[in-house]
């Protein structure tokens, strides 16, 4: 009987890592999915550019979450290629307090986005005289 009550106690403390580790992914897949979704290059009133993407720490705990997550983007620029590497990093104590961590890295080029599109045409051939 002790050992069912152990495995039942096991049991829902793994589950509750696993959702949080399940809330802390969504999380920073919707904050790199949000630092991609810049609208200039340039600094532009009201819009997310390329250069508002910087080093933040922030509260990123969802609405009726009983968990609270501390969310660090960590960005290293590099201006001759236009790119930073983006590490969104998510932090929590568990149930039993021990820290958590969860993290994700992705690249962002700095093209200006309104050109997205040209490479969708045809490349043109040129012809040598």
């Amino acid at each position: 009987m002790l050992a069912l009550i152990w495995l039942q106690g096991a049991l829902r403390y793994n589950a509750d890592i696993a959702r949080q580790r399940t809330e802390a992914a969504r999380i920073a897949q919707a904050e790199i999915e949000r630092l991609r979704s810049f609208a200039a290059v340039d600094a532009a009133p009201g819009r997310l550019s390329w250069g508002d993407i910087t080093d933040e720490v922030l509260d990123a705990t969802p609405s009726a979450s009983p968990t609270t997550y501390l969310l660090t983007r960590v960005v290293q620029t590099d201006d001759r290629l236009m790119l930073k590497t983006v590490q969104v990093r998510l932090s929590w104590n568990d149930r039993r307090g021990q820290p958590q961590q969860f993290s994700l890295e992705t690249q962002i080029v700095g093209h200006d986005p309104a050109l997205a599109g040209t490479m969708t045409l045809p490349r043109i051939a040129f012809a040598r005289p």
